[in-house]
């Protein structure tokens, strides 16, 4: 199992509790394996969450923490952080990109993530 934690950049805290996460984000945070092929045709895992959004303006990395099950304990086993990104005001969103061809990829061996054009 994988879970996201906003981070911000200008080196506020991340949220603490359930209660500041879900103040500033919308949708799952935790995702469970995909046993998947990657773009070179190899056996890969990955961890999608195609729902998640921030909900407050500002820059931000995503942490990802996987966790597995170990008898009837979590254990944690690795944490990284995304590339930073920037949430906008609607009124200057500069409009979504094109879907990756990662993401294509992914969508086409059945996750469900919407795509771009």
């Amino acid at each position: 199992m994988a879970e996201l934690t906003p981070c911000p950049e200008d080196g506020s805290a991340p949220p603490r509790s359930r209660r500041e996460l879900a103040a500033i984000t919308v949708g799952a945070t935790a995702s469970s394996a995909h046993r998947l092929e990657d773009l070179d045709g190899n056996d890969a895992v990955f961890f999608a969450f195609p729902d998640i959004s921030v909900r407050v303006e500002g820059v931000f990395r995503l942490k990802v923490t996987l966790y597995e099950w170990v008898g009837t304990k979590m254990v944690r086993i690795a944490a990284v952080q995304t590339n930073s990104f920037t949430i906008y005001r609607p009124k200057k969103f500069p409009g979504l990109e094109e879907s990756t061809a990662l993401s294509r990829h992914l969508s086409e061996q059945g996750v469900k993530i919407r795509l771009r054009q």
